[in-house]
């Protein structure tokens, strides 16, 4: 039992207005639905999702500001605590000897400040810088759908299991009871000398393995709790109730009838992130093919200087500048038509991505209405074979009390019994967890 369910949780992926749940007491009730939607606003990866949405939406800004005007400032203090001295050589007009003197250029004090504007007039880039951020955010916005299909499937697979684990927990509890019933009747039988003492012994065997499947189930049920409130994106500590029973969970699955002719593989979130990487890649090819054409800027620039030895009494000066600026490739040894052909090349490259992804799509349901199609067979067989071997324990226990059967004959029917159910277990959570994979694989989760 123990190795089942963890081996399924091993398999579960732990990863605007909040929908409310009913309150009962200090719990959340959820119906399967409901914690779904819930997961999709709140579960970890819903919110990291949300923010690089955020983050690409100020990523358009800070493209669309680089054609915004530009102004800087700086300002400089200098102390030139010792000027440099220089030597002039002159030559006397009298013809005599040279004479060198010595003098310094500049003055012991100097402040300056500028400020400079700068327009962006013309860039090939720009535009398509400001188009591919938008890109980023649609894609971003496409993973953010990805990523909350993966939660509502992660969510819907560990509810089923909470409730298999609730359902067990009430199963092997009732086994429980009925043991320690056929126990007590069995030592008063041998008390009064009807029954052997190995047959006391078989029903104890049977009451402690009963025990320990129902500890086991507790333990389950608390895992498998803990693991749905974790893809929820609910605390650990919050008590949560379910709503739903898994009979009336598993009654449409049952019936389910898969409809894959009409599927289209554009509509699946998938192919619809590469169709946007694609107008990416497009938009990279147009940015390296406009890096010929030149690049234009508009400029203004003003300058105060004061100068001086003396700090109160200084002399100053200004300047300004207005100007464009041109900036062209003439050549560049084929550097720039390398990088034209690399991206083209990656384009082909996403275009073959695309058709692979449309077939892996069509095989991926294939498989999924397939695996689907199994799990329900299995499962309608599992369930008849769980009741007929009910029928068979029960109809043994009431012989056993009867002095008809033996013990050993009751206990193996018990173990008869038991397998029936794990395999009706674990029959029914691969037809849940095939039906959720469907579901994905035809983009209606």
């Amino acid at each position: 039992m123990r190795n089942i369910f963890m081996m399924i949780l091993m398999l579960l992926p732990l990863g605007a207005s909040v929908l409310k749940a009913q309150s009962n007491g200090d719990s959340l009730a959820f119906s399967l639905q409901k914690a779904m939607d819930y997961a999709t606003e709140n579960a970890f990866q819903s919110k990291s999702a949300g923010y690089d949405i955020d983050a690409a939406e100020k990523r358009v800004w800070e493209y669309i500001a680089i054609g915004l005007p530009q102004v800087t400032g700086e300002a400089q203090l200098t102390d030139n605590l010792s000027i440099q001295e220089n030597v002039i050589t002159m030559t006397p007009e009298d013809g005599s000897d040279p004479i060198n003197l010595k003098t310094k250029f500049g003055q012991q004090y100097n402040w300056n400040a500028t400020g400079k504007v700068n327009q962006l007039i013309f860039d090939g880039s720009y535009l398509l810088g400001i188009k591919a951020s938008r890109i980023y955010v649609n894609i971003s916005e496409k993973n953010k759908t990805k990523t909350e299909i993966d939660v509502r499937q992660s969510v819907a697979e560990a509810y089923y299991v909470a409730l298999i684990a609730n359902k067990n927990l009430e199963t092997f509890k009732k086994n429980l009871e009925v043991n320690l019933q056929t126990l007590k009747e069995t030592e008063a039988y041998y008390n009064n000398g009807f029954r052997e003492l190995t047959d006391v012994d078989q029903l104890k065997l049977m009451v402690n393995n009963s025990r320990n499947m129902v500890l086991d189930a507790e333990r389950q049920l608390l895992i498998s709790e803990a693991v749905l409130k974790y893809s929820m994106g609910i605390s650990i500590d919050q008590p949560i109730i379910l709503t739903d029973q898994i009979d009336f969970l598993l009654t449409p699955v049952e019936a389910y009838i898969p409809k894959s002719d009409n599927f289209d593989v554009t509509t699946h979130i998938d192919y619809s992130i590469l169709e946007t990487q694609e107008e990416a890649q497009k938009t990279l090819i147009k940015n390296e093919q406009v890096q010929y054409l030149p690049k234009i800027n508009a400029f203004y620039n003003i300058s105060y200087i004061e100068f001086g030895d003396d700090f109160k009494k200084m002399d100053n000066t200004n300047s300004q500048i207005l100007g464009l600026s041109l900036t062209m490739p003439i050549f560049q040894s084929g550097r720039q038509n390398a990088k034209v052909k690399q991206e083209k090349i990656n384009y082909l490259k996403l275009q073959n991505e695309m058709r692979q992804m449309e077939e892996g799509l069509k095989q991926q349901l294939m498989v999924a209405e397939s695996n689907f199609k199994n799990a329900q067979a299995t499962f309608l067989n599992d369930k008849e074979g769980e009741a007929i071997a009910f029928r068979i324990y029960d109809r043994t226990r009431i012989k056993f009390t009867k002095g008809l059967a033996s013990s050993v004959e009751l206990s193996q029917n018990e173990g008869q019994y038991i397998q029936s159910q794990l395999s009706f277990i674990q029959s029914t959570l691969n037809l849940l967890d095939t039906h959720i994979k469907y579901k994905k694989a035809i983009n209606e989760l």
